[in-house]
């Protein structure tokens, strides 16, 4: 009887558990020393510069086709900086589901 109830709390903590698992394609695998403070705001900023950087470059490769200048630069530069914007806050949320999943395993495995 003792057995069946710890097969049967085993089990409802297992799917418990996968039930709380981080969203597909999060960065739970990476090692513990790269989730600092440098590492994130180096995350944050390569993110964001990335995209302003393509940004620009794609602006300056539409001015010099359709001879637009400065328009396509500033046009493309505006999507570079919002796609910048919108990648930090992903990447933010993703990094704080990490964190907040393993405060919880941490939680359960403490009681």
């Amino acid at each position: 009887m003792s057995q069946d109830k710890h097969k049967d709390l085993a089990e409802r903590i297992a799917k418990a558990r996968a039930t709380l698992q981080p969203p597909k394609g999060a960065a739970e695998d990476v090692p513990k020393s790269t989730m600092n403070a440098g590492g994130l705001a180096l995350r944050y900023g390569a993110e964001f510069g990335t995209c302003v950087f393509v940004g620009i470059m794609l602006g300056l490769l539409i001015d010099r086709f359709f001879k637009t200048e400065p328009w396509g630069v500033l046009i493309m530069l505006s999507f570079g900086l919002a796609a910048g914007v919108l990648g930090v806050i992903r990447a933010y949320n993703n990094i704080n589901a990490i964190y907040a999943n393993k405060a919880y395993q941490q939680d359960v495995e403490e009681d």
